[in-house]
């Protein structure tokens, strides 16, 4: 596996046991898209990063003591076939998973608790790239997630929520406003005027805790 990172830290992000909970990161290494909005851009490059095997990485993890793994990139489906491997083996030592993705590749054979998946709005310049098929076999314990920026953004994923849902996608729809671009008190008096009240604020909470955080400083 090409290895980005891997750290004991807190998931400031959701997932289905709750953000704030203690967990190690697997940070992959190469990403097959370049949001406009990317806060992950070091672990964008395949050549970045370090070599590992999957007991490597297993023996990396073991050490922090902690069992909930946050797999995450880059994007981790681009290395599917170890991410299978890495994670029927953690299933095995009774460790619980997440994994976040881009939505853009498949879903399939993974021991995995909760997927956290992107939906790429046009804000990211990249949202042609979607895979649709795969939200529709998503759990009430998965997420999909936007990210916003401004009004514009909100209202294109209210739309795509609804259709989604009417497609039979069951997981919890996360709205996550770009840190210090979206107010966060301005996207939840849409949603209060709108009466969206199926869904959930998603803030990065080790954005508020590690303000000055850089790339080579992940904690």
């Amino acid at each position: 596996m090409r290895v980005s990172n891997i750290f004991l830290s807190i998931d400031g992000e959701v997932n289905t046991y709750h953000q704030g909970v203690f967990t190690v990161f697997v940070r992959l290494a190469g990403c097959n898209l370049k949001c406009s909005y990317c806060d992950t851009s070091y672990s964008r490059d395949p050549n970045s990063g370090t070599n590992m095997n999957i007991d490597e990485v297993v023996h990396k993890i073991e050490s922090f003591g902690c069992k909930k793994i946050t797999i995450t990139g880059g994007e981790p489906m681009l290395q599917s076939s170890s991410v299978l491997g890495l994670t029927h083996l953690l299933g095995g030592k009774n460790y619980k998973i997440s994994i976040e993705t881009n939505g853009t590749l498949p879903l399939v054979g993974f021991m995995v608790d909760c997927w956290v998946v992107d939906y790429k709005l046009s804000n990211s310049g990249i949202e042609k790239q979607i895979d649709h098929s795969i939200y529709k076999n998503l759990f009430p314990t998965d997420f999909v997630k936007f990210i916003l920026g401004n009004e514009k953004d909100y209202k294109e994923a209210i739309g795509i929520k609804k259709s989604l849902q009417q497609k039979g996608c069951r997981a919890v729809f996360a709205f996550s406003p770009m840190h210090k671009v979206l107010d966060p008190s301005q996207l939840v008096s849409w949603l209060k005027k709108d009466k969206i009240f199926d869904c959930v604020i998603n803030l990065q909470l080790h954005k508020y805790i590690w303000p000055n955080c850089g790339k080579d400083e992940e904690r």
